[in-house]
């Protein structure tokens, strides 16, 4: 598979991930309100999610199959963990969905060496800007800035948050 995003910047790769984010949620979740449920993201979008047994090393994959596309999400991970993963493969399926053949195109191993690659830049930025929105990670942070309450107000885990709000560059206690 070529690389979509060659000659680009981390920057606009993450810019272009934000932006696919907030699109994606304006079609998918309208209401804009928090937990965003990425399961009923990827259904609507017409991918189907498995919880499956994937070992020690694999957090989740997405594969084009004969009959659609479809993520798994390792089940002996915390729920936080797999409602990311979900968010990450969902973001993988927006910057790639022409090129799903029907094949393994991710698979997202903990010791995965390619985490800085381009293709997973934009996944976890587009993760992190789906379940963790711009404008509404800003208000709660105004009412806020306990990095736990924020975490367990977007259903994430705290190094999530934490990431997000450096991101973001808001100060968390």
């Amino acid at each position: 598979m070529s690389n979509i995003f060659e000659g680009q910047t981390v920057a606009e790769i993450r810019r272009r991930a934000r932006n696919d984010a907030d699109a994606t949620a304006t079609v998918y979740w309208q209401d804009g309100r928090v937990p965003v449920d990425p399961v009923r993201i990827a259904r609507d979008m017409g991918i189907q999610v498995f919880s499956a047994q994937l070992g020690d090393d694999v957090y989740g994959m997405i594969n084009g199959t004969d009959s659609g596309v479809e993520i798994y999400v390792d089940q002996d991970n915390p729920e936080v963990r797999q409602r990311f993963t979900i968010a990450h493969e969902i973001g993988h399926f927006v910057a790639n969905a022409s090129s799903l053949d029907g094949e393994v195109n991710f698979v997202e191993r903990r010791s995965d060496s390619g985490a800085g690659t381009s293709d997973e830049i934009h996944a976890n930025e587009f993760a992190a800007s789906l379940l963790m929105p711009e404008q509404q990670v800003r208000v709660a942070h105004e009412g806020s800035r306990d990095v736990f309450r924020l975490a367990q107000m977007f259903d994430v885990s705290v190094p999530a948050m934490r990431w997000r709000l450096r991101h973001l560059e808001l100060p968390a206690s």
